[in-house]
């Protein structure tokens, strides 16, 4: 365990080391990209690019057919259906903070085990690679880039950097997504 010095006292810090450099499984979308699934999610965003819609624009255009918001594929991973509501648990404590304990991951990586109860998203770095297609199915996998434990102003935090890579199911490369979480 680690010590910092803040206020001039010295203080531990956990060692979360462990989790560094773990890693899911893949995780498949729900199914292939369909054009239902695309205008939606362009409603949703506001983003109406005929590239997103309109068949003989987007032929026409640099990626020759329509294609999804390069964001989309961030978004492709949904909560299968049958599984519990994670906004529920706010019926029930409160305090909870909607990521029904999957540590802001829903692509399998192990929760951290920590004293930390509030999750706060600290921000994305995205590179993108292409835009996904209709009949195109995203395939995850994440893993845990950085792991540490720090103190702010304001008390100690948990600071996690989850690195996100996300293709096609033939492989090509769609995006790759760093997300750092603050818990507190």
């Amino acid at each position: 365990m680690s010590q910092e010095t803040i206020d001039g006292r010295d203080r531990d810090l956990g060692d979360y080391s462990k989790y560094v450099g773990l890693t899911s499984e893949l995780r498949q979308a729900h199914g292939p990209l369909e054009n239902d699934a695309v205008r939606r999610f362009i409603q949703a965003v506001m983003d109406d690019d005929p590239l997103h819609y309109d068949a003989d624009y987007a032929g026409n255009a640099r990626y020759g057919g329509v294609v999804a918001p390069p964001l989309f594929p961030v978004h492709a991973f949904r909560r299968p259906p049958g599984t519990p509501d994670p906004l529920e648990a706010i019926i029930e404590d409160r305090e909870a903070d909607g990521s029904g304990g999957t540590g802001g991951s829903s692509f399998g990586l192990p929760s951290i085990d920590s004293p930390y109860k509030r999750l706060l998203n600290g921000g994305n770095e995205i590179e993108f690679y292409r835009c996904m297609r209709p009949g195109e199915i995203a395939v995850g996998q994440a893993r845990y880039v950085a792991v540490e434990e720090k103190e702010g102003k304001s008390g100690r935090m948990l600071l996690v950097v989850i690195e996100t890579q996300i293709k096609t199911d033939a492989g090509e490369p769609l995006l790759l997504n760093r997300q750092t979480l603050i818990w507190r």
